[in-house]
């Protein structure tokens, strides 16, 4: 997804991921949403993503509400009161993994992509072209020139 760096707080760093990476709280747009949430940049000042366009793929914290719908809805992704949080309507579009071990659902919402594990969908299984509803809770986005 392409987002523009709107605002950035580069005293907000803080490392984040397996292998821990800065991150800064910054205010985005997108075709797709805007808002608050944290930027994992491959450039290495903070002060340098101000006003630039990045390819980013998206992750978050967790997931609370997941939900399938009984019909299609309208995909959509707005933030909410929680800087760092979007309620999330989408479309499962592909899965991965075997039973029996982690499995994870694709899930867009216009050309934002959503990665959700088995367990962050409460055990559920939708099947791909099924809607859903979730909040994902402390969004970080990731530069892929990373």
């Amino acid at each position: 997804m392409n987002v523009t760096i709107e605002e950035i707080d580069s005293a907000s760093m803080r490392p984040i991921g397996y292998s821990p990476q800065p991150s800064f709280a910054v205010h985005f747009r997108s075709a797709a949403f805007s808002g608050i949430a944290r930027l994992v940049p491959a450039l290495e000042r903070a002060e340098d993503c101000l006003g630039q366009e990045f390819i980013v793929e998206i992750c978050q914290g967790s997931v609370t509400q997941f939900g399938v719908l009984d019909q299609p809805a309208l995909n959509a992704v707005e933030a909410q009161d929680t800087a760092g949080s979007f309620k999330v309507t989408g479309i499962v579009e592909s899965q991965s993994g075997n039973p029996g071990a982690q499995r994870y659902a694709f899930i867009t919402a216009g050309e934002a992509c959503f990665c959700l594990s088995e367990a962050e969908m409460n055990g559920a299984w939708p099947d791909p072209g099924n809607a859903v509803t979730f909040v994902a809770h402390d969004v970080s986005l990731w530069d892929e020139a990373l």
